[in-house]
């Protein structure tokens, strides 16, 4: 079985000019997939400019946090005042949702974020979690619960089937929570991606575009047979204005690597096919 790629421009609908970024990175075919947050300020200037460019498919980027440095972000669903603050806004920290979430709630705000999407046109062919929300990397899982929502609604879902084993030590209970619902989304056929790939390292221990280049690729040379996926977070310059300094820098790096003919040059290579998410 070939190695293929989807590569993935998170964050649609945080701002303008990061909306206007991503939708040339599409058009430019360097990235092959995006994901919405619909509950993002910017989200329907988002589908504005997607509509114009003839994109229907951003995924679904299910959102229960709000983004430090931007005006607090509010569900989309009435009633679901386990996943807010008592403003009845998402709390800056994602761990708040994840512990006190009741599952009628989760199901609700999920079902309310895709509705809206598709109500205004876009056609999402999966889900994934903003901050990890769902995938019990603060001590509570609700993937399972994502699993069968994605099943109800036929949608395929960002979760890598081989957790890596760092992640799977650090946060107890994380592995056999992953396991299952692995084992379900078989069961259901929703569809996983192999591995996930990303620059994880928090901004201020990313020193230099090249430290960012070299992580990136050396975990692409080891993909398996299968479709994998590289997540990235590309922004302009004018992210600075509300992202910590060091992450707009990193943002910023991730771009230049998006736009970068060694980076894609090594994908060749390396027999890599970028493929669209499916």
């Amino acid at each position: 079985m070939d190695r293929r790629l989807v590569i993935t421009a998170d964050d649609l609908g945080v701002d303008p000019d990061t909306n206007a970024t991503i939708v040339e990175l599409l058009r430019e075919k360097l990235v092959s997939a995006t994901t919405l947050i619909p509950v993002a300020s910017a989200a329907e200037d988002a589908v504005r400019r997607l509509s114009a460019a003839g994109l229907t498919q951003p995924r679904l980027h299910v959102t229960f946090s709000s983004a430090r440095g931007l005006p607090a972000w509010r569900p989309l669903a009435p009633d679901v005042a386990t996943l807010t603050d008592d403003r009845g806004m998402f709390a800056l920290d994602p761990a708040h949702a994840e512990r006190r979430a009741t599952a009628a709630d989760v199901t609700r705000e999920l079902l309310a974020q895709l509705d809206w999407m598709r109500r205004l046109g876009m056609q999402p062919a999966g889900l994934d979690s903003h901050s990890g929300t769902l995938y019990g990397l603060y001590g509570r899982s609700m993937a399972g619960q994502a699993v069968d929502f994605c099943a109800a609604h036929g949608l395929d879902f960002r979760m890598p089937r081989r957790l890596s084993r760092t992640l799977g030590l650090a946060v107890r209970g994380l592995r056999r929570a992953h396991r299952g619902a692995v084992q379900r989304a078989d069961a259901l056929r929703v569809r996983l991606p192999e591995v996930l790939v990303s620059s994880w390292l928090p901004g201020s221990m990313v020193l230099s575009y090249g430290q960012l280049r070299t992580e990136v690729l050396a975990q692409l040379r080891r993909l398996p047979a299968g479709t994998s996926e590289l997540i990235t977070h590309p922004s302009p310059p004018s992210a600075a204005g509300w992202l910590p300094q060091a992450e707009a820098r990193k943002r910023l790096w991730e771009l230049r690597l998006l736009r970068d003919e060694t980076f894609h040059r090594a994908l060749r290579r390396a027999g890599i096919e970028i493929v669209p998410a499916w």
